[in-house]
C-alpha cells in the first residue's frame, strides 16, 4: 500500500514545477506505460487499482518479473493520481534522465512557443511517423512530460531524441552556424509544394496564435507555407506539421 506521504508525494508529480524539482513524471495507462517500459525510462514503481489487478492479472505479474515496485490501491486513491477522468487503473512513476546526448540529425524540427500540451504530443506523433527523431523545443514550449503531452503523443515521446532549449534562439543561431538551413513556417512563405528541402535544415513551427517571434525570423533562411485552397482562416499547428513533413519524407523518398 501507499502511506498517505507517498500519495502526496506521487499526486504532486501532476504539476510541472513538483515535475522539474523531483525529476520525474507520471505516466497513466497500460499502453503508454508499456512505451515508456520498453525506453531507456527508468521505472520508480507501478500503482494500480484492485479492479485492474483482477482484470489484468497476468500482465501486472509479468511487471513483477521485472523487478518493478507494484503498489495496490483503492480507487478513491488512484483517483488523486490521475490525469484522466475515466482511468484504466494504471499508472507508473518514471524518472526524467538528464545529460543525454542530443541526437542531431540532417533534418531536425523545432518548436517555438508552442504552448498547448495537445499540440505539441501531437507533433511528436507526427515526427515519429514521418521519421523525425531530432526534437529542439523553446523554453517557454508545453511540458512535453506534462500527461496531456504523454496521451498526445500515443508514447512517441519515448523514441524521440528530444531537447528543451535553454535559449531557443541561441541554439537555433547554433544549428545555422553547423551548416543547418533554418526554415520556419509562416503565412507569407513560399508555398510548399514549389519549394525544394535542402540536405541539412531545421523545420521551425512557433506559437499558435503569436507565430513567429522577430528573433525568429531574423535568423530563418526561408519561409515555408502550406497553400491555401478554402476559406479556412488558418490551420492548426500540428495539423500543418503533418501535412509540411509529409512533403518533406515525399521529397527525401524521390531524391
Amino acid at each position: 500500500m501507499l502511506t498517505k506521504n507517498e500519495l502526496k508525494y506521487y499526486s504532486s508529480l501532476l504539476k510541472k514545477k513538483f515535475r522539474e524539482e523531483e525529476k520525474k513524471f507520471l505516466v497513466e495507462g497500460k499502453k503508454l506505460i508499456d512505451e515508456a517500459l520498453s525506453s531507456e525510462c527508468k521505472c520508480e514503481i507501478v500503482i494500480v487499482t484492485n479492479e485492474f489487478v483482477g482484470s489484468e492479472a497476468g500482465y501486472v505479474n509479468s511487471l513483477r518479473k521485472k523487478d518493478i515496485r507494484i503498489v495496490q490501491v483503492k480507487n478513491p486513491e488512484f483517483e488523486k493520481i490521475a490525469d484522466t477522468v475515466n482511468p484504466q487503473g494504471i499508472a507508473a512513476v518514471f524518472k526524467i534522465e538528464e545529460g543525454e546526448d542530443f541526437s542531431a540529425d540532417n533534418i531536425m524540427l523545432a518548436l517555438e512557443d508552442v504552448s498547448d500540451p495537445g499540440n505539441v504530443g501531437t507533433i511528436l506523433r507526427n515526427c515519429d511517423w514521418f521519421g523525425i527523431n531530432s526534437i529542439l523545443l523553446s523554453e517557454t514550449c508545453a511540458d512535453v512530460f506534462n500527461p496531456k503531452t504523454i496521451r498526445a503523443s500515443m508514447g512517441s515521446l519515448f523514441h524521440l531524441s528530444i531537447k528543451r532549449s535553454a535559449n531557443f534562439i541561441e541554439d537555433i543561431n547554433l544549428f545555422a552556424g553547423d551548416g543547418y538551413d533554418i526554415l520556419t513556417a509562416h503565412l507569407s512563405g513560399q508555398n510548399i509544394y514549389k519549394f525544394t528541402f535542402p540536405e541539412k535544415f531545421v523545420i521551425v513551427f512557433a506559437n499558435e496564435a503569436k507565430g513567429p517571434s522577430s528573433e525568429l525570423l531574423n535568423v530563418s533562411n526561408k519561409l515555408i507555407n502550406i497553400p491555401k485552397f478554402g476559406k479556412a482562416e488558418s490551420l492548426n499547428v500540428a495539423n500543418s506539421s503533418a501535412v509540411i513533413l509529409s512533403e518533406i519524407k515525399r521529397q527525401t523518398i524521390l531524391k
